[in-house]
């Protein structure tokens, strides 16, 4: 069993398994260089056999505990009819469409072709990796990827777009199908050979008290109730980014391991480790800077959850430019702490 299953399911790490969110990702020069290749992103995530070479590319350099398959979370409203396209500088970007449009279009159930491309990459890094590297699925959560939906010229203005989603009568339709056709994809993925999900809840902080329940939280819990009951024993991880005291609203059944960032208090960290595994929870500007501040950090982090099992990992996604020679002390600092 992999490091990081043995901690999630048996609460069990003789040293603290590590991976890194956006671990296959443009600080890697061979990344670049497959995505120059490639002619870019979107080339990458709809073809298998790139995207099982890029999931692959931190294993190979880093020996990472794990991998995860690189695709994006926009691949949802991409397969409902929502079209994907990706400007170099600007990112990902969907299709203009109200509320109403998608409903109308929208399926209940995806039928689309264009998701069998990841599960077919799964399978393809499934078949290069040892049993003791896990490889994680993932799933972005309705919240995030509703706001990209209704985001089309990426003005990030998300806050208003809560405020439509509050007062579109649509939106709970809208959110059942993004919920459904989310948990499909994840169980998908896993009947594909993923070991883990992961769900990204990346702007789940823009939602505050009643909101956050209502748009965030319950929606995920909904969603790993789904794929509980067709994959009872896969682990989920929930990323619900910078909402402080409130990582512990999503204590729930059918979610096993919280990833927090560098805002959790201790207080809210002792609550969650009662329940549910932690994971996080570095600063990537940390691990940018390198030097003595990230052996500090890093220490810090390991010395707080010695006593509890724990997956290494950052509070967000790795800085593009980040210098790969402080990866590997990271990685170094890791592997070699004694508790």
């Amino acid at each position: 069993m992999s490091p990081i299953l043995n901690c999630i399911k048996n609460n069990k790490t003789t040293n603290k398994p590590i991976w890194l969110m956006r671990q296959a990702g443009r600080y890697l020069p061979e990344f670049k260089e497959t995505k120059r290749k490639a002619k870019g992103f979107i080339n990458m995530i709809n073809n298998p056999k790139i995207s099982a070479e890029v999931t692959l590319q931190p294993i190979k350099r880093f020996g990472f505990d794990a991998a995860i398959i690189f695709s994006d979370i926009l691949t949802i409203p991409d397969s409902l009819g929502q079209e994907l396209k990706y400007t170099e500088g600007k990112g990902p970007s969907l299709k203009k469409m109200s509320i109403n449009e998608m409903i109308k279009i929208f399926p209940v159930e995806s039928k689309s072709q264009k998701l069998l491309k990841t599960y077919k990459a799964i399978k393809e890094t499934k078949k290069k990796l040892n049993n003791k590297t896990s490889l994680i699925g993932f799933v972005g959560a309705p919240l995030t990827i509703s706001f990209f939906m209704l985001d089309s010229e990426r003005k990030k203005n998300y806050r208003k777009i809560l405020v439509l989603l509050k007062t579109n009568k649509q939106t709970k339709k809208l959110f059942r199908i993004l919920e459904s056709s989310i948990a499909i994809h994840a169980i998908k993925q896993i009947k594909a050979g993923a070991d883990i999900i992961q769900i990204f809840d990346t702007w789940a902080c823009v939602a505050k008290g009643k909101d956050l329940m209502k748009f965030s939280v319950k929606p995920i819990k909904r969603i790993c109730g789904l794929i509980k009951k067709k994959c009872p024993k896969t682990p989920i991880i929930v990323f619900p980014r910078n909402v402080g005291s409130k990582y512990t609203k999503y204590i729930f059944q059918g979610l096993d391991c919280i990833s927090i960032g560098n805002d959790a208090t201790d207080k809210t960290i002792k609550k969650i480790q009662e329940e549910k595994i932690i994971q996080g929870n570095l600063h990537p500007e940390i691990l940018f800077k390198g030097g003595k501040k990230l052996e500090k950090e890093t220490k810090e982090i390991l010395k707080k959850f010695s006593n509890s099992p724990f997956i290494f990992n950052l509070s967000h996604g790795i800085m593009p430019k980040t210098p790969l020679k402080n990866v590997t002390k990271l990685i170094k600092l890791v592997r070699s702490y004694k508790e």
